[in-house]
């Protein structure tokens, strides 16, 4: 589902980006938990924050507030659920490796009753009779593994992380099935890369459609914040600890 450039931005945007109704009160722990925080890159994560700023607000931004004012709801929905199918089998692989077969059996079936009875995905059939979408990545996998999280890391383009979190975006790219199928398809219907180009069209969409949805939570941390930069790192550091302790991870 991801390709090189546009993968990239959907990252910068779930990592470095997303937050919560609470993100205030997250704001005034920041910086005794910035105390403990490893960052022995920061004068490089400084410079790749401030060109990801940039970037975003020279063009993701624009096109998010245009889709957010100008798109129907019920379009919203409809991407949302088909984007979300689509990384059902991405989910699929990582349950299986972090040993967790409820899940994977879960994902499966909830990709099989969105893709038919949900129209391809375009309706979330499955959480309409009470099966509830809960996706996973490699990160997770590597929780799962007992794999530390390592320093903090601010990739161009692909934004705020850890070292972990950076192994795990590696190999969802990789080990995604649609990317697979849209880049080695040797269909005739493929012959002039049409799923590429459907590839891309659908990542965008999943892009600006999740940048919409931070619209305000972004902007209450450029405002409130008194070093945006210290506050993004705090909450990836706070997440991957949420994140280690819902897996039962002792460290």
């Amino acid at each position: 589902m991801r390709v090189w450039g546009w993968i990239f931005l959907v990252l910068f945007i779930l990592c470095g980006c997303s937050t919560t109704n609470n993100t205030k009160s997250e704001h005034a722990d920041d910086d005794e938990f910035s105390l403990h925080e490893p960052d022995p890159l920061e004068l490089f994560n400084r410079y790749m924050f401030g060109f990801n700023r940039i970037l975003d607000a020279a063009i993701i931004k624009p096109a998010a507030i245009a889709y957010e004012l100008g798109t129907p709801e019920n379009f919203k929905y409809c991407t949302r659920s088909f984007i979300k199918n689509i990384y059902g089998p991405l989910n699929l692989v990582n349950y299986t490796l972090q040993g967790r077969i409820e899940k994977a059996t879960t994902t499966t079936v909830r990709f099989i009753l969105n893709t038919t009875l949900g129209f391809f995905g375009l309706i979330d059939f499955a959480d309409f009779i009470g099966i509830k979408e809960e996706p996973t990545s490699f990160n997770e996998t590597l929780t799962t593994w007992g794999v530390e999280a390592g320093p903090y890391i601010m990739l161009p383009v692909l934004g705020p992380t850890t070292f972990r979190g950076m192994f795990g975006y590696g190999f969802d790219w990789f080990a995604d099935p649609f990317k697979y199928f849209a880049y080695h398809s040797k269909s005739h219907h493929n012959s002039h890369h049409q799923f590429k180009h459907w590839l891309w069209g659908v990542t965008a969409l999943d892009i600006i459609n999740i940048r919409a949805g931070l619209l305000d939570s972004l902007d209450d941390i450029y405002e409130t914040s008194t070093d945006p930069y210290v506050t993004i790192r705090s909450m990836i550091f706070q997440r991957q600890q949420k994140l280690e302790k819902k897996l039962g991870v002792n460290k």
